[in-house]
């Protein structure tokens, strides 16, 4: 399980808006001893905000640990890429069944564009559904550390 550290900066409603530091420090899976290459959640070298549900009672100033389950970001990645490219491959292979090159190509278009359609589709559900990572006690991991 994949995590990192966060902070609480705001609370509005339901939702809580935590904010991760800049690079997250070396989890000892790579030989690198410096801040982690690729972090936790994301390239980017400045810190990071997300909106979560706030299901733990989490106040601004709390200290929290946000965990990613195994195998979350490696699904993730084979459906990004995988999807697009078995439908456009499908998409050829009945557009060139159907009309020989010109099909093939209309069929790789529009296979390409279903791919996408459908991965922008289960990103806005997962989303809504907090399934990639939140703050929920039951099926996260949470800690809080004492205020320094």
């Amino acid at each position: 399980m994949s995590q990192c550290d966060a902070v609480v900066v705001e609370v509005s409603g339901k939702e809580v808006l935590v904010e991760v530091a800049g690079r997250a420090p070396t989890c000892g899976s790579c030989q690198t001893q410096d801040a982690c290459q690729t972090g936790l959640l994301g390239l980017s070298t400045g810190p990071r905000r997300y909106r979560l549900d706030n299901l733990i009672g989490a106040r601004v100033g709390d200290r929290v640990s946000l965990a990613v389950a195994d195998g979350t970001l490696w699904r993730a990645a084979l459906a990004s890429y995988g999807l697009p490219l078995l439908l456009a491959i499908a998409g050829a292979a009945v557009g060139q069944s159907l009309a020989a090159d010109p099909g093939a190509v209309a069929g790789t278009m529009a296979g390409l564009g279903c791919g996408l359609v459908l991965l922008r589709h289960k990103e806005l559900r997962a989303r809504h559904g907090g399934s990639v990572f939140s703050l929920h006690v039951q099926t996260r991991e949470v800690r809080f550390k004492e205020k320094s």
